[in-house]
């Protein structure tokens, strides 16, 4: 069995490279090259080499596989996740555990694609606009805890997501054409499954019950309904049953006026053309 290495929090290092450093270390101490380990775990050699220098985003079953060939006892998983979480800002840490928690969410976004729908690149691009003027390994973090995040769709028993967007959300260029034309595409390919719904609300519909911001409706198991309003530095988590009823009613009134889910994935695949 390889020996353990006490996990310990990284501070200021990208996340991606401090794991795939310790995936290197691991792979070393049973003596196998990356050709030999990836044969093992019927990868690239390629691969291999790209996620240990920091350069590609490990999948979770590429960190079991490596957990199990290498007989680590899991260490590489329970790295994988203390790197996430401290990746997450603190005041968005409790959406995430809610995110997980949920079996249906229902989501208005009026400046961006949700973050669960988001490409790599996409998501790269809307994070080196932020105001904190973030380093290339910060923001290289935040992008792998956004896509770690995303596997909360991939999960047995998934949650339903039903994600309206504003028009807006599709005509606004993020990172450049090629970027655009991948998130298009990725869209139509996530609403091919029966737990996303995606619906564009269009400019022509005008002032509507979604104009103050967005807002994700939760439905969480014997716990009810809660609501996360995003806000600039932060969000607010609702509760408030009254509250709650108010953005619920906004939402069903948002996907009547919205596109119809077929009609919002024709116009979104029509885009990758435009572009």
């Amino acid at each position: 069995m390889a020996s353990k290495k006490p996990l310990t929090p990284v501070a200021g290092t990208a996340a991606l490279a401090y794991w795939g450093g310790e995936l290197r270390y691991y792979r070393e101490q049973v003596g196998y090259t990356q050709d030999r380990f990836a044969q093992m775990i019927y990868v690239s050699s390629s691969l291999i080499a790209m996620v240990e220098t920091g350069k590609r985003t490990p999948k979770p079953s590429f960190i079991k596989d490596c957990d199990q060939a290498l007989d680590t006892g899991g260490a590489l998983a329970r790295l994988w996740k203390r790197l996430i979480e401290s990746s997450y800002l603190e005041w968005f840490r409790p959406v995430v555990e809610i995110e997980s928690d949920a079996v249906a969410m229902i989501k208005y976004e009026a400046q961006a694609v949700p973050g669960l729908l988001q490409t790599e690149e996409y998501a790269r691009a809307l994070l080196r606009t932020g105001p904190a003027r973030a380093s290339d390994a910060k923001i290289e973090q935040h992008v792998a805890a956004r896509m770690n995040r995303q596997h909360v769709l991939t999960k047995d028993a998934p949650p339903l997501l039903w994600a309206i967007m504003d028009e807006n959300v599709l005509r606004r260029p993020v990172g450049g054409t090629k970027v655009m034309c991948n998130q298009f595409a990725w869209l139509v390919e996530a609403a091919k499954s029966p737990d996303v719904i995606l619906q564009v609300l269009p400019f022509a519909a005008g002032a509507h019950a979604g104009i103050n911001g967005s807002m994700t409706l939760f439905s969480l198991p014997d716990q009810g309904d809660v609501v996360y309003a995003a806000g600039f530095g932060g969000g607010q988590i609702i509760g408030c049953p009254e509250q709650v009823d108010e953005c619920r009613l906004a939402l069903d009134l948002l996907r009547a006026c919205a596109f119809s889910p077929e009609d919002s994935i024709r116009m979104i695949a029509g885009l990758i053309g435009e572009s």
